[in-house]
C-alpha cells in the first residue's frame, strides 16, 4: 500500500513538471494576458501592452496580441520576460516541446530572440531569427532541439524571455507578437546517416589535421575559447566526426607547431548540414615569428565563402590555395576558422580536414546557388530571380550577341549560363522598365575564368526605340573580379553617369573578358531602392554600408553621432579605428569582420560585415 501511494505521488510530480501553460495567446481566459511581464534594458521600460489585434488579417486573426515598444535609446537586447515559475510553469525540453513558434508583426527587419530560463537564472542562451516580412504577420520558428535541460541543481525551465527587436535603432520601433507555441520537433534528417567519403589522395602528398585515413598532425584545439559554437566529438558508423552546433564561428589552432603548407595546392574539408545557408573557411598564417599578432605584425589571412551550399548531404570542398589570395605566405599556418549561417543556429558536421599536393582541376561551375536576395519585394523590380515576381523580358540573348546562353539549375535554383562570352544583349523593348525610383542595379555573377566584367544599361528614351535619337547609356566595368565564387554586384545607379534618364530602360549588355572565351553564370538581376538589408541606407535603422564591401573601399555608418568605430576580426583583434562615420578596409583580405560603434551618448553597437 505504501509503495502504491509513493508511486502515485511520483507520477503526479512527474506530470506537473511538464504542465507548462501554453499556448501563449494573450486571449481572455487563455495564457499570457494576465501574466506578470517585466520589460528590461529599454530606457523607461514601458509596460508590455495587451491590445486588440491591429491587423486581424492574413496569418493571424486573433482578437488580442502583445505590443512591445522598443525604445530608440534601449539596448539591442531590450525585451520582456514572464514571471519565473508562476506564469509559464515548469517544463522540460524534449522532442514534443523543442520547436517554439511565435507570430510577429514588425515595421523593420531585425532579429527576434527567444530565451528559456530557470528561476535561478540558468539558461543556455537565446536563439535569434530575423523576420523576413514587414507590416504583416509572420510566423517565426525557433529550433531548441540541440539545447539541453538545466542540471538538477538549477531547477526546471520555467520562464520565457522575448527580444522582439534585437537590433540597434534610430527611432522607437513597435512590435506586436502573439501565439507562442511549443511544438514537436520537425521530422528531419538532421544527422548524416553515413560517414564522409573516404579520402583517396596519396598519403605522401597530404598534411592531415583530422581524418581516419591519414596520420594526423597535432592540433592544439578544435574549439578555441573565443569561438561561438559547441563542439562534440561523435562517431558515424565508427568514423570520427566533429559536430559543431549553434555555430556562428569556431577557431581551430595549431599554434604549438604551425603548419608549412607552401608545397600544398589544395585544402580539403568535408561538411554536412541540414540547415546551413552559408559556410566560410579562413586560414591565418602567423608569419615568421610564429605568433599571432606578434612583433612586426606579419600575420596574413584570407577567407573563402560558400553561399547556399547543398543541405542534407556530404559536401566535399576542395579549395585551391590560390583562392586564398590574401594568404601571401603559407609557412606558418596557425589558425583555421569555420563560419556558418544562419548565425548561431546552424549545425555542421566536419570530417577529413587536410591539405594535399595534387593537380588542381578548376571548377566548371558553381557548386552552390547564388545568394538569396534579402531586399523587400516592394522595393524591387526584378528581371530574373526566384525570390521575386519577374517583369517580362523579351530576350536574354539578342540575335546580335556574341555568347551562348543555357538555362540551367544549380541546387534547384534557376541560373543563366553564358559561355564563349564576348558580349550579350538583354532586352525589355516591349515593356521598358521605369527605374526612376530605384537606387541600385543588382546582379550576381560567377566565373572561373573572367578577368573583366562590364554592365551597360541603355535607356531608349520617350519614344521607346533603340536608336530613335534620344537614347542614353553607360557601362560600369569591374577589372579582375574574384573568380570561382558568387559575387554580388550591387551597383548604385549614380555610377552609370551617362545614364541621364532611366524611365524607359530597354537594353542591358553584359561584357566579359577574355573576349569570347569566358563563361559567366548569372542570377538575381533586379533594380532596387534602398531598404533594410545589405547595402541599404535607411533613416529608420542603423546601417553599415556597403555590406558586403570590396576590400580597399570605405565603410560608412548612417545617422549616427559617432565617437569611435573599431573594425576587428573574428579573433577579436582590432584592425583599424576611426573617429567619424567612415572607416577604410585597405589591406584587408576577404572574410567576415565586426564593427563596434560607440556613439557620443555612450551607446555601443556591434555589427557583422563581409569583405570581398
Amino acid at each position: 500500500m505504501k509503495t502504491t501511494l509513493f508511486s502515485s505521488v511520483m507520477l503526479l510530480v512527474s506530470s506537473m513538471s511538464f504542465a507548462q501553460n501554453v499556448p501563449i495567446n494573450f486571449e481572455a481566459g487563455g495564457n499570457g494576458a494576465a501574466w506578470t511581464w517585466t520589460t528590461f534594458e529599454n530606457v523607461d521600460n514601458p509596460t508590455l501592452e495587451i491590445i486588440a489585434n491591429p491587423d486581424a488579417s492574413g496569418s493571424n486573426t486573433s482578437a488580442t496580441v502583445a505590443k512591445f515598444t522598443a525604445r530608440l535609446g534601449g539596448q539591442p537586447y531590450a525585451g520582456c520576460e514572464s514571471n519565473s515559475g508562476a506564469d509559464l510553469g515548469p517544463f522540460v525540453l524534449d522532442a514534443s516541446t523543442s520547436t517554439i513558434k511565435i507570430m510577429v508583426w514588425k515595421s523593420v527587419i531585425s532579429d527576434v530572440g527567444i530565451k528559456l530560463a530557470t528561476a535561478s537564472g540558468w539558461s543556455q542562451g537565446d536563439i535569434k531569427v530575423p523576420n523576413t516580412l514587414i507590416n504583416q504577420w509572420e510566423e517565426l520558428t525557433f529550433n531548441f532541439s540541440s539545447f539541453i535541460n538545466p542540471p538538477s541543481s538549477e531547477g526546471q525551465l520555467s520562464q520565457i524571455i522575448v527580444f522582439p527587436d534585437f537590433n540597434a535603432r534610430t527611432q522607437d520601433n513597435i512590435v506586436y507578437f502573439d501565439n507562442i507555441t511549443f511544438n514537436a520537433s520537425a521530422v528531419t534528417n538532421d544527422t548524416p546517416l553515413t560517414p564522409a567519403p573516404t579520402p583517396t589522395e596519396n598519403a605522401a602528398d597530404v598534411i592531415s589535421m583530422f581524418s581516419n585515413a591519414y596520420t594526423n598532425v597535432n592540433v592544439d584545439t578544435w574549439r578555441t575559447s573565443w569561438s561561438q559554437a559547441t563542439l562534440e566529438d561523435i562517431l558515424i558508423q565508427g568514423n570520427d566526426t566533429k559536430k559543431y552546433t549553434n555555430l556562428d564561428f569556431v577557431g581551430i589552432e595549431t599554434t604549438t607547431n604551425t603548419l608549412d603548407i607552401s608545397n600544398m595546392t589544395t585544402l580539403h574539408v568535408d561538411v554536412w548540414s541540414s540547415n546551413f545557408t552559408f559556410f566560410g573557411v579562413k586560414l591565418v598564417d602567423f608569419g615568421a615569428n610564429g605568433v599571432y599578432n606578434g612583433p612586426g605584425s606579419d600575420d596574413v589571412e584570407h577567407q573563402v565563402n560558400f553561399s547556399t551550399p547543398a543541405q542534407g548531404e556530404w559536401v566535399s570542398l576542395d579549395i585551391p590555395l590560390s583562392q586564398f589570395s590574401g594568404l601571401v605566405t603559407k609557412e606558418h599556418i596557425g589558425q583555421y576558422i569555420f563560419v556558418g549561417q544562419p548565425t548561431g543556429t546552424s549545425t555542421v558536421f566536419v570530417d577529413n580536414v587536410y591539405f594535399y599536393n595534387g593537380i588542381v582541376v578548376p571548377p566548371v561551375g558553381p557548386l552552390v546557388a547564388a545568394p538569396t536576395p534579402i531586399h523587400a519585394a516592394a522595393d524591387v523590380i526584378s528581371m530574373f530571380s526566384n525570390a521575386y515576381t519577374n517583369v517580362t523580358v523579351d530576350t536574354w540573348r539578342t540575335s546580335w550577341s556574341n555568347a551562348v546562353l543555357e538555362d540551367i539549375l544549380i541546387v534547384g535554383n534557376d541560373t543563366k549560363k553564358y559561355s564563349n562570352l564576348d558580349f550579350v544583349g538583354i532586352e525589355t523593348l516591349a515593356s521598358t522598365i521605369d527605374a526612376t525610383q530605384m537606387t541600385h542595379f543588382r546582379i550576381d555573377v560567377w566565373s572561373a575564368d573572367f578577368t573583366s566584367f562590364g554592365v551597360k544599361l541603355v535607356d531608349a528614351g520617350a519614344d521607346g526605340v533603340i536608336g530613335g535619337g534620344d537614347d542614353v547609356e553607360h557601362q560600369v566595368n569591374f577589372t579582375l573580379p574574384v573568380q570561382n565564387e558568387w559575387i554580388s554586384l550591387d551597383i548604385p545607379l549614380t555610377d552609370f553617369t551617362g545614364l541621364t534618364a532611366r524611365a524607359h530602360l530597354a537594353q542591358y549588355i553584359l561584357v566579359g573578358q577574355p573576349t569570347g572565351a569566358t563563361t559567366v553564370f548569372v542570377d538575381n538581376v533586379y533594380f532596387r531602392k534602398s531598404s533594410v538589408g545589405f547595402n541599404s541606407i535607411e533613416n529608420n535603422t542603423l546601417v553599415i554600408y556597403p555590406n558586403p564591401v570590396k576590400a580597399g573601399n570605405d565603410i560608412r555608418v548612417n545617422n549616427m553621432d559617432i565617437n569611435r568605430i573599431d573594425l576587428f576580426d573574428l579573433s577579436g583583434k582590432v584592425i583599424s579605428s576611426s573617429n567619424n562615420s567612415i572607416i577604410n578596409t585597405n589591406g584587408l583580405s576577404e572574410g567576415i569582420y565586426f564593427i563596434k560603434i560607440l556613439s557620443r551618448n555612450g551607446e555601443l553597437t556591434t555589427k557583422k560585415i563581409a569583405i570581398n
